[in-house]
């Protein structure tokens, strides 16, 4: 199941963030920022959880910007074992504009206790 928004940049937001990781970045909205917009949804799967993150991966057809209005899903797309108990869960956030795939970010974590 997608949780769905539609939102846009805000270019004090992206200043802010970049001032944190790279500064050099201005106000570009850098791939790893696409990781902070989890805030956006409500995952009650993972509300009673302390998942570990074990990867992500980043992917880009086109420069994100300001002002644009954009369609962002968060959604489980995958549940694979890790050990007994322990599974892997992979998120993966959608920025589509237009119906379009504009970026990708795939996250996978180590959640406990969950089958």
């Amino acid at each position: 199941m997608a949780n769905s928004k539609i939102m846009q940049f805000s270019e004090a937001d992206i200043r802010a963030y970049n001032q944190l990781v790279d500064p050099t970045l201005g106000s570009k909205i850098s791939l790893s920022y696409l990781a902070t917009l989890w805030q956006e949804f409500d995952l009650p799967e993972l509300a009673d959880q302390m998942p570990i993150l074990m990867k992500q991966a980043f992917n880009c057809c086109h420069e994100l910007g300001f002002h644009q209005p954009y369609a962002i899903s968060l959604s489980l797309t995958d549940k694979a074992p890790f050990k007994p108990g322990k599974p892997c869960w992979t998120y993966t956030l959608l920025i589509k504009q237009e119906n379009a795939v504009i970026a990708t970010c795939a996250t996978t974590l180590l959640v406990e206790g969950h089958i």
